[in-house]
């Protein structure tokens, strides 16, 4: 995992992240490079988060050959380099990378799945995959779901070995539907890169960047989804948290996710409590007729009524009030110079390594934060970095050009 910040102002772009890397989620490693120089005309620069990989070979590999790539070609804005970053992966995985077809991933599945699975119930196993398919969205494979489908109905003896002999008919088939997605949530959903280009396009003076996320899927293909694209106006200030966001956006937003989910989801409970109750302590009283039941039953239906939207009102407050506080502390951002700038983003980053420290068995954000600050003059320019080498014996490494 990872955390990392994206922050652009009308004169600056700054950039950081972390070191961290998890594997397998059992342990984490300090020291991984997410943050790139592209291009210093125009002054670009890319972060990479969630899989450090594509088709197993190193993003830092992918970035810094594309970047030789493209050093004698004119690019302009940041969606003709996403458009020239896609160009480059088709070119790589058809001429260069092992690419892997669905059965060999299928294979791969069914090998891991037996491992994590042997010690355990089948009906743990079965609540872990129905769990997980809720957020399986064949849409998100574009054109590609009917060949994947295809090919697992091909294959379905090889998922039928994950299922016990003694789970027969119905609960048989519908499981092996639910296998088929879970299958396609672990390999061609969960798993991809994000990334994000951010820089000065050549015709203006403000900055830009774009995020996209890629998933690699199977044989020669995989996906590029656009996020987002945002240019800068005026006096605009936006703050983009990538991965691992919760602290960050806690700080810029003043109340965290969970807690305002439980406040939200209190006051919700507290009005149908109190309509219910209500309607408890006119049914079992004994002074009032049929009628006048009747009568008041019918007035709290109202009140019942209203309740949806009193929750929608509080939810609005809350989102006001979280607006008002981002406001402030964007305006304020807005006036930073560069330098505080730099801070600000490597500050951002260490709360958030600091939360995972001391509230987390796994410290999954950690390590030393790389920060860059990209302006219109003075071009990409790294405020902090990390080398695994000493500066001192590797001179020729600075001179290069």
């Amino acid at each position: 995992m990872t955390s990392e910040i994206l922050i652009l102002t009308p004169s600056a772009v700054a950039l950081a992240a972390d070191s961290a890397v998890t594997v397998g989620n059992k342990k984490t490693y300090n020291g991984v490079n997410k943050l790139f120089m592209l291009s210093n005309n125009p002054p670009m620069g890319i972060m990479t988060y969630n899989l450090s990989h594509f088709s197993n070979v190193p993003l830092e590999t992918i970035i810094k050959e594309f970047r030789l790539e493209i050093k004698e070609e004119e690019l302009n804005t940041v969606e003709e380099f996403k458009d020239k970053f896609k160009e480059y992966l088709e070119k790589l995985i058809k001429d260069s990378l092992h690419s892997y077809s669905i059965e060999e991933q299928l294979d791969d599945f069914i090998k891991q799945i037996k491992i994590e699975s042997q010690h355990m119930e089948f009906s743990i196993f079965e609540s872990i995959v129905k769990n997980v398919i809720n957020n399986v969205n064949f849409d998100d494979l574009t054109d590609y779901s009917e060949i994947i489908t295809n090919t697992l109905n091909i294959n379905e003896t090889k998922l039928n070995e994950l299922i016990p002999n003694e789970i027969n008919g119905n609960q048989r088939k519908d499981f092996l539907k639910d296998l088929k997605k879970f299958f396609v949530y672990n390999i061609y959903i969960e798993p991809f890169t994000g990334i994000v280009i951010a820089g000065f396009n050549k015709d203006r003076l403000f900055p830009s960047y774009i995020e996209f996320n890629i998933t690699y899927l199977f044989d020669d293909n995989f996906i590029l989804k656009e996020i987002k694209h945002l240019d800068i106006i005026g006096n605009l200030v936006h703050v983009r948290p990538l991965a691992q966001d919760d602290v960050i956006n806690t700080f810029l937003t003043s109340i965290d996710k969970g807690t305002e989910f439980k406040l939200t989801k209190y006051v919700y409970k507290f009005y149908e409590d109190y309509t219910n109750n209500l309607k408890e302590a006119i049914n079992s009283n004994s002074h009032l007729d049929s009628n006048e039941k009747t009568k008041f039953l019918n007035e709290i239906s109202k009140i019942e009524s209203a309740n949806k939207n009193l929750g929608l009102l509080f939810e609005e407050f809350i989102n006001q009030l979280k607006d008002e506080h981002a406001n402030h502390l964007l305006d304020s951002i807005s006036a930073l110079p560069k330098e505080e700038l730099s801070n600000l983003a490597e500050s951002l980053i260490n709360i958030t390594s600091l939360k995972r420290k001391i509230g987390s068995d796994l410290e999954t954000v950690g390590g030393p934060v790389d920060v860059a600050i990209i302006t219109k003059g003075d071009g990409f320019i790294w405020t902090k970095r990390k080398h695994y080498f000493d500066g001192n014996l590797n001179p020729h490494f600075f001179k290069r050009g």
